[in-house]
C-alpha cells in the first residue's frame, strides 16, 4: 500500500509537469502565431497601397501619353524602322515622342514588388483580357460600322463579298493599331492582331454557313479563297499607308473598289475617312485601346447639320 501509494504520487507529480510543460509551448506558439499574423498584414497593408499607387500613375500616365507611333500590321515586323518612318510622315506632318509600348520593356522598369504582383495575377494585364478587348474591338466594327451609307455612296451591291471587304478594311486599321502595342513574338501587340483575326475569321465562317446551309461542302473553299485574300489586301494597305496618299488611292482601287470606280472625288473621300479613321486609333491611350476598348468611328460622310 504505501509503495502503491507513493508511485502513484510520483505519476501525479510526473503529469502536472508534462501538463505545465505543454502550457508553455501552446503559449509560445500563440506568442508567435501573433506575430506573424501582425507581419503579414502589415505587409498586407504596404502591397495594397503600392498598387494603389502604381494603378494611379499609369492612369495619369496613360491619358497624358502622346500618340504612339503608327506600326503596320503585316510589313512592320519586317522592316519597322522604314514603315514607321514613313508612316509617321504621312499621316500627321509632325514629328510625335516616341513611346515604348513593349511590354517586356515597362515590366524591366518596374520594381520587384510589381512584377511579383504581376506574375501572381493580381492585375488585371493577362491574355484572357487582352483576348476579351480584342473581340470588343472586332464587333466594333461589325456592330457600329453604317455598312448601308458604304453600299449607297460606293453603288457596291449588298452581298456577302462586299460586308466583307467593309470589314476586312476596318479590321486592317485595327490590325495596324494594335502593331503599335509591340509587334515583336510574345508582345501584347501581335497576340491582339492574331486574336482580332482569329475572331473574324470566326465570324466569317459563321455568316457563310447561314447564307450556304444547302451546301455546307461549299464553304471550306470559299473561306480558302477570302482568306488568300485578305493576306493580300493586307500587304497592299500597308503599303498603301506606308508612303503617300497617291499609293494608299491605288490600294483601295484596287483591292476595295475592285479597280471599278471612275469617280475620283469618291475615291480621294475614302482615302481621307482612311486617313481620319487611322489618326483616331492612333491617338488612343493603351487603355483605351487594349485594355478598355473605347471606339467611335467616324461615319463616311458627315451629315449635315440643318442651318
Amino acid at each position: 500500500f504505501d509503495y502503491s501509494c507513493s508511485t502513484g504520487v510520483v505519476k501525479c507529480e510526473s503529469i502536472a509537469c508534462f501538463t505545465a510543460n505543454n502550457i508553455k509551448i501552446v503559449q509560445k506558439y500563440y506568442e508567435i502565431r501573433n506575430k506573424m499574423i501582425r507581419a503579414t498584414s502589415r505587409l498586407t497593408g504596404s502591397v495594397c497601397r503600392e498598387v494603389r499607387v502604381g494603378f494611379a500613375a499609369n492612369l495619369v500616365h496613360s491619358e497624358n501619353r502622346t500618340p504612339t507611333e503608327l506600326g503596320c500590321s503585316y510589313v512592320a515586323h519586317r522592316c519597322p524602322t522604314t514603315t514607321i518612318r514613313n508612316a509617321r510622315k504621312i499621316y500627321t506632318g509632325r514629328t510625335l515622342a516616341t513611346v515604348s509600348t513593349n511590354v517586356h520593356d515597362v515590366e524591366s522598369k518596374d520594381g520587384f514588388l510589381k512584377r511579383f504582383i504581376k506574375k501572381m495575377g493580381w492585375i488585371d494585364n493577362s491574355a484572357t483580357r487582352l483576348r476579351v478587348s480584342s473581340c470588343l474591338l472586332y464587333e466594333s466594327v461589325v456592330d457600329h460600322i453604317n455598312y448601308s451609307q458604304f453600299f449607297e455612296y460606293f453603288n457596291m451591291p449588298d452581298t456577302f463579298n462586299t460586308w466583307f471587304l467593309i470589314t476586312e478594311l476596318h479590321v486592317w486599321m485595327l490590325l495596324v493599331r494594335s502593331m503599335a502595342e509591340g509587334d515583336e513574338k510574345g508582345a501584347a501587340g501581335r497576340f491582339m492582331r492574331n486574336c482580332i483575326v482569329e475572331t473574324m475569321w470566326n465570324d466569317v465562317t459563321t455568316r457563310a454557313k447561314q447564307l450556304t446551309m444547302d451546301n455546307p461542302s461549299a464553304v471550306r473553299p470559299q473561306i480558302q479563297q477570302l482568306s488568300e485574300q485578305f493576306q493580300a489586301a493586307l500587304i497592299s494597305y500597308d503599303e498603301g499607308i506606308s508612303y503617300d496618299d497617291k499609293a494608299l488611292a491605288a490600294a483601295l482601287w484596287r483591292r476595295f473598289l475592285g479597280g471599278r470606280c471612275d469617280d475620283y472625288e469618291k475615291l480621294e473621300l475614302l482615302v481621307g475617312y482612311v486617313r481620319k479613321q487611322v489618326s483616331m486609333l492612333d491617338q488612343l491611350s493603351r487603355y483605351d485601346f487594349a485594355i478598355k476598348p473605347a471606339i467611335k468611328w467616324a461615319p463616311l460622310v458627315e451629315s449635315k447639320q440643318p442651318t
